[in-house]
């Protein structure tokens, strides 16, 4: 009977023992876990603090070297004059619109990650002559002139020459005058350039159905309402 009882004493001691180490084993566990848990949550919130500290300028490359004169339009009308990099006042003016000009393009890291900006610009050749691009935009509109010092060639998103979609025949496309059409509306959303360029074969002549000037878009993602209030003078 002795022997019964201490056989049973035996058990219940070793029953107790593996549920002591169930227990400390499932408190490891679940410290380990909830370690890796915080350390995952520590990581993510460097990461998003390091996006949202790290500052991208989004504006196409063709204006990130200042070689160009700039006028602001509001409503259609010339509310700077042309502007260049020089030593004249005109530089005061001009390195004033370079400020504007960036800040409208200035974004985050993150928050590009989350509005699309990131995808990079896009080219649409449309076919649409500059005589309507002009009615249908710049006449009474919102823009900026951009005028180069030398020929730009264009570009895709991944920068290679770009290659004309509408006629394989066109040499790639060069132009010297641009525009950025500004909105009033405020926020980041898409923005678009128009370079004006020529359908011009490998003897530097016009294409059949492609005589005369032609816009392609360059679109991208800005707020470029800060333009817009700041040269707007009924503001």
């Amino acid at each position: 009977m002795e022997e019964v009882k201490n056989e049973a004493v035996v058990d219940d001691d070793l029953y107790a023992k593996i549920e002591t180490e169930k227990l400390v084993k499932e408190k490891k566990r679940k410290k380990i876990t909830t370690i890796v848990f915080l350390s995952v949550i520590f990581v993510l919130a460097v990461v998003i603090i390091c996006l949202a500290s790290i500052p991208l300028n989004l504006k196409p490359s063709y204006f990130k070297t200042g070689d160009y004169q700039a006028n602001v339009f509001i409503n259609g009308h010339s509310v700077t004059g042309a502007m260049s990099p020089s030593d004249d006042e005109s530089n005061v003016d001009y390195n004033e619109l370079v400020g504007v000009f960036n800040s409208a393009f200035q974004q985050t890291y993150f928050s590009a990650l989350f509005n699309g900006s990131l995808s990079g610009v896009t080219l649409r050749e449309n076919k649409v002559t500059y005589d309507n691009f002009y009615s249908d935009n710049l006449s009474g509109g919102s823009y900026v002139r951009f005028e180069f010092n030398e020929a730009k060639t264009l570009l895709n998103a991944s920068g290679n020459v770009y290659q004309s979609t509408q006629n394989r025949q066109a040499e790639p496309f060069t132009f010297d005058e641009a525009y950025l059409l500004i909105s009033e509306e405020d926020g980041v959303q898409d923005a678009s350039f128009y370079v004006v360029v020529r359908y011009l074969n490998s003897d530097g002549e016009e294409l059949t159905n492609f005589t005369g000037e032609y816009v392609i878009q360059i679109e991208t993602k800005a707020n470029t309402s800060v333009i817009f209030e700041h040269y707007n003078s009924e503001n």
